[in-house]
């Protein structure tokens, strides 16, 4: 009888055994297919991770058992997936091949690709909030690390215009924008138009190495397949902007919660897809949201105006009687005095609200040769910008504020555009000088140009050196505009140009003169 006791419970010992067994598979394998699916590892890290799973035994069944269900959850948002898959499939492999290639490249795609880390974070909270507008100040502060790294992509292309892969450079600065496709309603045609300015550039990687690096022809294809795959994703997920969740909770909760790491992440920027374990986490952002303290505040400018009218009768509780001694009517001693008490200052009208800094339009400065055209732009308070110009080459200068542009050597036309406060000096010119819609300009010639032209500016200054006195200027919509010649003295004579003119009808012709103030 012992003997079948003993027997029964060792039977029902291994099946508890067993049970317990299957369940730990069974946990391990759903693990397996939730990390290939995120991200897929080698097999040895696999194996290994699936055999230490078993061997911890029941006592962190329910921790597992745990992360599996955030990893769940995780999973049933298809638009976070899918970036995470974008990333890992586009994203991750061109980064690798970008360090491959150059170590200044590499550097510059690293940026480009931690921004698009940081636009996961704001795809996690916006897809779990309600929707906030992009002028709100949570908005503003969430994409301010986006924006950050962005200026770094300029600012690497920016100081190495003598590298021999400046044209790769310029290729991801032109086409690293296109992460604004978040903030727009039609992010569809936005995508593509970011990727045409891009490849403007990348054609030139491939004339220059078609032939000679195939590494460099596998860059390109991989750089705009990056825009082919986000185009993708914004139609499925984000076809009119970004989606927000109706009834989800406040977008500044959402996004404290946001920088926590996935149970599947992305795969690490500074290695390769295929690579080991991934990065630690980013640490959560700081609170850089403050409480909202205008809940009880009663309505200003026009919403009070319309908060009275609503009180239909009740308009006219608020007013104070009027005591007799006030009266006028009753009151002859009031008539007789000349005093008017004074009218309150009624308040003006309420100013717009101001476009906020972070909606700022206004292009990073850029002085770039373009084929034969150099391009000067956006510049403000430099002072020492200096082109060292060919004879077949012309200068472009646009939207420039407060800056001095010295063009060394000669070369066939320079144009000043838009700008304002801006001193040009040049040496000899082919053709001429051309300054369109600008005002405050200064324009100095050491050498000798054949004509200048001015159109629908003010306040300008020409200075003609001893070689250019024989240069031809034309104006036209133009004000305030002086020219200064040297004298025998060295010094220069300010001469003001004509603004005034008379014109009369003499034999059917029209004629025009200058009208001359003697006196």
């Amino acid at each position: 009888m012992t003997d079948a006791l003993q027997g029964l419970n060792l039977v029902t010992l291994l099946k508890r055994l067993d049970a317990a067994t299957t369940r730990l598979e069974d946990i391990t394998i759903f693990q397996e297919s939730i990390i290939q699916r995120e991200q897929p590892f080698p097999s040895e890290i696999l194996n290994n991770s699936e055999s230490q799973s078993v061997q911890q035994g029941s006592s962190r069944l329910d921790s597992s058992a745990s992360d599996f269900t955030e990893t769940k959850i995780e999973a049933e948002k298809p638009s976070i997936t899918a970036y995470e898959k974008l990333y890992n499939d586009h994203v991750a492999p061109f980064l690798a091949l970008s360090k491959e290639l150059d170590e200044t490249l590499g550097k510059q795609v690293q940026f480009f690709a931690n921004a698009f880390q940081e636009q996961l974070k704001l795809l996690k909270a916006v897809v779990r909030s309600r929707k906030v507008e992009i002028t709100d100040s949570t908005f503003l502060e969430a994409v301010k690390p986006t924006n950050t790294l962005l200026r770094e992509v300029f600012a690497i292309k920016d100081d190495n215009r003598r590298s021999e892969f400046f044209d790769n450079l310029n290729s991801v600065a032109e086409g690293a924008p296109v992460l604004g496709w978040l903030y727009v309603n039609t992010p569809v045609s936005y995508i593509p138009e970011y990727k045409d300015a891009a490849s403007f550039w990348t054609n030139k990687v491939l004339k220059k190495f078609r032939d000679t690096d195939s590494r460099q022809v596998e860059w390109v294809k991989q750089f705009l397949g990056i825009f082919d795959a986000l185009r993708d994703y914004a139609k499925e997920y984000h076809t009119t902007g970004a989606s927000w969740d109706a009834n989800g909770t406040e977008f500044k909760e959402a996004l404290k919660s946001s920088g926590s790491p996935t149970n599947a992440p992305l795969a690490s920027a500074s290695a390769p897809v295929a690579g080991g374990p991934p990065p630690p986490p980013p640490p959560p952002p700081a609170d850089v949201f403050q409480t909202d303290d205008s809940k009880g505040k009663k309505p200003q400018g026009m919403g009070a105006v319309f908060a009275d009218l609503n009180k239909g009768e009740a308009i006219t509780s608020g007013l104070r009687k009027v005591d007799k001694s006030e009266m006028v009517h009753k009151n002859p001693e009031l008539r007789q005095s000349n005093v008017v008490p004074a009218n309150k200052e009624k308040p003006g009208k309420p100013q717009p609200p101001k476009k906020p800094s972070g909606l700022s339009t206004k292009k990073p400065a850029r002085k770039e040769l373009q084929d034969n055209k150099w391009l000067v732009e956006n510049y403000d308070g430099e002072q020492e910008i200096v082109i060292e110009g060919e004879m077949q080459q012309s200068v472009f200068i646009s939207k420039c504020d407060n800056s001095t542009i010295t063009i060394r050597g000669k070369v066939a036309a320079v144009s000043l555009t838009q700008c304002s406060k801006v001193g040009l000096v040049v040496d000899s010119l082919v053709s001429g000088i051309d300054v369109i819609k600008s005002r405050g300009f200064g324009v100095q010639v050491l050498g000798n140009v054949p004509t200048i032209t001015i159109d629908q500016s003010d306040n300008g200054q020409i200075y003609l050196g001893a070689e250019s006195l024989g240069t031809e200027i034309y104006a036209s919509s133009t004000t305030s505009l002086n020219i200064n010649v040297p004298d025998e003295d060295g010094d220069f004579r300010e001469m003001a140009a004509p603004e005034q003119f008379k014109h009369t009808v003499a034999g059917g012709n029209l004629q025009t003169t200058v009208v001359e103030h003697v006196g």
